[in-house]
């Protein structure tokens, strides 16, 4: 009988993956991610990730201020449109948002927010207590400790 192509190709598809994963080791082009972002390349938004971020969402957000506020006198006509109230509030609040999480996030290259304050690391302190010979005294266990000392 004749062998199957697809058998033949089967028994050589473990030398054809050796292989081709010594090729991938020597060939930079087919280098794994993360060793390519440590190489040089600044890793973060775009320029127009970054006026999408700066501009059109605090933009957007303050448009949408101004329509409910619209939709608001429409439906009460004594109160008025305030441009400062209703478009520059929530304008300024999601410009605010956007620069504290692009503070946070390294100029939004990474996915782990950093705090913008380093906190100190809280260090648990131990309570020594001395004891007197023949006293009875409680730890902060709340563990009593008796002693040698004769009271007086």
């Amino acid at each position: 009988l004749k062998e199957r192509p697809f058998t033949a190709m089967a028994r050589n598809n473990n030398d054809d993956s050796e292989a081709f994963s010594k090729h991938a080791q020597e060939d930079t082009a087919l280098a794994a991610p993360a060793e390519e972002a440590g190489g040089g390349q600044k890793k973060g938004i775009t320029f127009l990730g970054k006026v999408f971020v700066f501009v059109i969402f605090p933009v957007t957000v303050g448009v949408i201020g101004l329509y409910t506020s619209y939709l608001e006198t429409r439906r009460m006509p004594d109160k008025t449109l305030s441009f400062d109230r209703d478009f520059m509030v929530p304008f300024l609040l999601a410009l605010a948002m956007s620069v504290v999480i692009g503070i946070q996030t390294g100029g939004f290259s990474s996915t782990k927010v950093k705090p913008l304050v380093a906190w100190p690391k809280v260090r648990k302190v131990k309570k020594i207590i001395k004891k007197k010979k023949g006293d009875t005294t409680s730890d902060e266990d709340g563990d009593q400790v008796v002693s040698d000392k004769k009271n007086d």
